[in-house]
């Protein structure tokens, strides 16, 4: 159901900026100060329905007065509650369908398929032999789906009933209904007296149950127990258990489709699937990111700049600053070589790859004019005509990368920068847009650090205090800004690896800005980030083809939601979240965000892809605990070292998911290759195939390392005996 749209629909209906909440309320209400509609989370039982309630209690929001909502506690006079909630009822329906015709057949189509769920307990009852205010309450709602009959002397007040403008009309065609069943009750109870003498065991005065009520006295507990048990015999309507109803209609007034209704709206709503050892009830609603909060948790590069060169200004002049290291600056120039050369690879293999499908899927067709070449074959030849050629266009692609920065991604920051900076530099060499962006959350001791946001999620709402999904670099980047941008990122990982030999990079944390701080990981709130962020990227360069890459080790926060102070329904651990108009379920951070990926996709029309890299067993195994794998784990990691990849379709709400194998020994950015003793320079070469081989092809290498004195001075310092 797109929650979007009835929350827009309530708007219109009402003719104001209403504000719509779901949650987890038992029923409908409405706010008149605050002019706020609350509806709970109803099921699915069609558009018709949903339409339906929805119309209903807009009809309610518009025209009936505080005191005439069903759950208020004004008592008015004598009229009974249930009398006024019907009549009040065929007044706001009448009158709302009067306004908007185009609704008539929602409620006509909604009404249809409550009554065939038995909502009013007309399936178990014959209406025809109820009282004047149940017929009244199924003719008008069933709208001839029910027959229902009435007396010629019924007949004038149902008319006026269904003809009621005002409260006060409401008010005043209650107390006559109210009038003529006491007049018609009377005259029944006078019939019937004969009868009840001759079954009574004494004088009727004394066995009658009216006195106490008539008197105005309402009788104790004890009194309604020992009437229970006296009557119980003769009356199959009271429990056998001889319980006093919660509010007893008075003799002869009693509304059992009223009733029956508020006693099963509750099967109207959303319920979790009951599982053993759980506590059983609703899910909990929230109402998802608001756009207050997303545009707080997203800060561009631009903004980070200038909070990074502030505090690289004021605190970090004494070098040690993963900014103004001249260490990493160093190595970053040399670095970035290898990046631009596995670009290019791919750049190249990119374009021979486009080329063929041009090719293979190029048009060619006669012109119609003359080719003057073949004009000498016409006798031999019916192909004298110049043709064309029209080679296929291949669609245009875009890629959108978050690159986790949370604590545990610390063993392999380093990798993932470098495929994170590689894409981009190929994206740029082939002109494919793309935007890259770091997720994680504030460390709990920089909450009012100087940059970050402060963030208050309202009722409802999914907890986003302190995230921060920042921005690394992106297409629209110029050279110069995108070689800054990629050296901020190289250093940044430099600063968080664990794996990092250079002393030069063993800085504290606290040396970072707050926005590049390692916190956890809010998979949820950044995937659901994403939505805006695609949608925007789409729009802007016309992508066809949109890629979204999560580069994480798998393990998503979880969630926290918001308490509402309305809520009235027992929640479940289940959760049910609006995402983007729609609602997704689940239970764990886990379940919640394969749902969050799936929901993305519908609203995106995205590829996702996850890719996680991995050491050893150890750390494949955080990337793998989300892929539903019907193999045994020690086949699985088998493949997996001697492919140097694993790759699975369609899983944990990835379209593609990858777990890729780092060598130690050979990462993007190790030191040069330093042979081993040997004994001539094939040795050495060999060694240096192994090398290669080993980094799959992915090598840092320097211009002078294949230079032939360089190698002769290498075998020299290693022993070798030049031959």
């Amino acid at each position: 159901m797109n929650l979007s749209a009835q929350e827009y629909l309530a708007k219109l209906l009402a003719k104001e900026n209403l504000s719509v909440q779901h949650g987890n309320y038992s029923t409908a209400s409405f706010d008149v100060m605050n002019r706020v509609l609350r509806l709970p989370l109803w099921k699915d039982k069609g558009k018709d329905v949903y339409d339906l309630l929805v119309g209903h209690e807009v009809g309610h929001a518009l025209y009936t007065p505080a005191d005439g909502w069903h759950d208020s506690e004004k008592k008015i006079g004598k009229i009974p509650r249930a009398y006024l909630n019907i009549v009040e009822d065929i007044r706001i329906e009448r009158m709302i369908q009067e306004t908007y015709p185009g609704i008539v057949r929602r409620f006509k189509n909604g009404y249809k398929k409550l009554f065939d769920d038995d909502l009013f307990g007309t399936n178990e009852r014959d209406i025809n032999k109820a009282g004047l205010m149940d017929r009244l309450n199924v003719s008008s709602k069933g709208r001839g789906y029910v027959p229902v009959e009435f007396s010629s002397e019924e007949a004038p007040l149902v008319k006026e009933a269904m003809e009621v403008k005002t409260w006060n009309d409401v008010v005043a065609v209650c107390k006559k209904l109210f009038d003529f069943i006491e007049e018609n009750k009377e005259e029944k109870e006078e019939d019937d007296m004969p009868m009840e003498k001759s079954e009574g065991n004494g004088d009727p005065e004394e066995s009658s149950g009216e006195s106490s009520t008539e008197s105005g006295n309402e009788p104790s507990d004890d009194e309604s127990e020992s009437e229970g048990e006296s009557d119980g015999e003769g009356d199959e309507e009271k429990s056998k258990e001889g319980k006093a109803e919660k509010e007893e209609a008075p003799e002869g007034h009693e509304t059992w489709t009223e009733d029956t209704h508020r006693e099963r709206e509750e099967d109207l709503l959303e319920k979790s699937p009951e599982r053993k050892y759980e506590r059983s009830g609703q899910p909990m609603y929230s109402s998802g990111m608001s756009e207050e909060n997303m545009n707080k948790v997203l800060y561009s590069y631009d903004v980070c700049k200038a909070l990074r060169d502030e505090r690289v200004t004021e605190e970090d002049s004494d070098g040690y600053s993963p900014y103004v290291s001249n260490a990493c600056e160093e190595d970053w120039s040399e670095t970035k070589k290898t990046y631009k050369t596995q670009a290019n690879l791919l750049a190249k293999d990119f374009e021979r790859k486009k080329a063929a499908f041009e090719y293979s899927r190029a048009l060619t067709a006669k012109s119609g004019k003359l080719d003057p070449l073949r004009l000498h074959q016409y006798r031999t030849s019916e192909d004298i005509f110049l043709t064309t050629t029209q080679l296929a266009q291949a669609k245009s692609h875009g890629i959108i990368m978050f690159l986790d920065l949370s604590g545990s991604m610390c063993e392999i920051i380093e990798d993932v920068t470098a495929q994170a900076i590689t894409i981009a530099m190929f994206c740029r060499q082939v002109n494919i847009p793309f935007e890259a962006y770091s997720f994680t959350t504030t460390s709990y001791w920089r909450q009012e650090a100087t940059g970050i946001r402060e963030i208050k999620s309202g009722a409802s709402e999914i907890q986003a205090e302190g995230v921060k999904v920042v921005e690394m670099f992106s297409s629209k980047m110029n050279k110069k800004t995108f070689d800054e941008a990629a050296f901020i990122s190289f250093a940044i990982a430099k600063a968080h690896s664990y794996n990092n030999k250079h002393t030069a990079y063993h800085i504290s944390g606290h040396y970072l800005h707050a926005i590049d701080g390692m916190g956890s990981t809010p998979l949820i709130q950044t995937a659901m980030l994403a939505s805006k962020i695609t949608k925007a990227f789409t729009r802007k360069h016309a992508i066809q083809n949109t890629n979204i890459m999560f580069l994480t080790d798998g393990y998503p926060d979880g969630i926290r939601i918001q308490s509402d102070s309305k809520s009235d329904v027992q929640t479940s651990r289940e959760m049910m979240i609006n995402f983007d108009g729609k609602l997704i379920r689940g239970q764990g951070g886990r379940k919640i965000y394969e749902a969050v990926l799936l929901r993305l996709k519908e609203i995106t029309g995205a590829t996702i892809m996850g890719f996680h890299l991995a050491y050893d067993a150890s750390t494949f195994g955080q990337g793998y605990c989300n892929v539903n794998e019907d193999r045994d784990f020690p086949d699985v990691i088998k493949d997996w070292r001697k492919a140097g990849f694993a790759a699975w379709k369609n899983c944990a709400g990835y379209d593609d998911f990858f777990i890729i194998k780092i060598n130690r020994s050979a990462r993007f950015d190790s030191d040069i290759f330093e042979p081993k003793k040997a004994d001539t320079i094939n040795d050495l070469k060999r060694e240096f195939k192994k090398f290669s081989k080993t980094k799959k092809k992915i090598v840092k290498v320097k211009k002078s390392i294949f230079d032939k004195s360089k190698i002769e001075d290498l075998a020299k310092k290693s022993g070798i005996v030049s031959r």
